[in-house]
């Protein structure tokens, strides 16, 4: 009797815990991001959509494997698996790891971490961005999207119109399509 109690408690808290969740979706079925327009300032609530999803009650994190899907305005960012923190919804990804913006091939990467609410994105293990005429290489990538820019960590090479940079660090400006400096 009292396994049952206990038992009918812990699924009761579980339950409980889904109502304290801030606005975030884990489901098998893609979902439409919402239509609301956003600004730097006001950044969207992700969108997160996976095969399959399953709750891990002592760490609090919900574990999504397969075609694991990350929605956040105009950034559509996919991966094989994924860690997703229930509190903060900072999320952990491996496994064949793209980011897209507008629609755009942007960034390929063997891991990820979003920050959830905050408009910073982290590319971690062969990281590629291409652009037409633009392919540049580094071991990690930054992408502060309030500032429109992405810093390239770690032996950077930057092939820009058939020139080839190598450098430490490297700062790429969105707005302007363009490399803004390098060391």
């Amino acid at each position: 009797m009292q396994v049952f109690k206990t038992f009918a408690a812990a699924a009761l808290l579980f339950c409980a815990s889904f109502l304290l969740l801030p606005s975030f979706s884990a489901s098998a079925a893609p979902q439409e991001p919402e239509a609301k327009a956003t600004t730097a300032a006001e950044p969207s609530t992700p969108v997160v959509t996976a095969d399959e999803t399953v709750y891990d009650a002592d760490t609090g994190r919900y574990h999504l494997t397969g075609n694991v899907t990350v929605t956040n305005g105009d950034r559509v960012t996919t991966m094989d698996d994924a860690q997703v923190s229930a509190t903060n919804l900072e999320i952990w990804g491996e496994g064949s790891v793209t980011l897209n913006k507008g629609g755009e091939a942007f960034f390929t990467a063997d891991a990820v971490y979003l920050e959830g609410f905050a408009p910073a994105t982290t590319l971690f293990g062969r990281v590629r961005f291409e652009r037409p005429g633009l392919v540049i290489r580094a071991e990690s990538a930054t992408c502060e999207w309030s500032a429109g820019t992405a810093t390239f960590h770690g032996h950077v090479i930057c092939i820009e119109s058939g020139k080839e940079t190598v450098a430490s660090t490297l700062v790429y400006d969105f707005e302007s399509g363009s490399v803004q400096q390098y060391s």
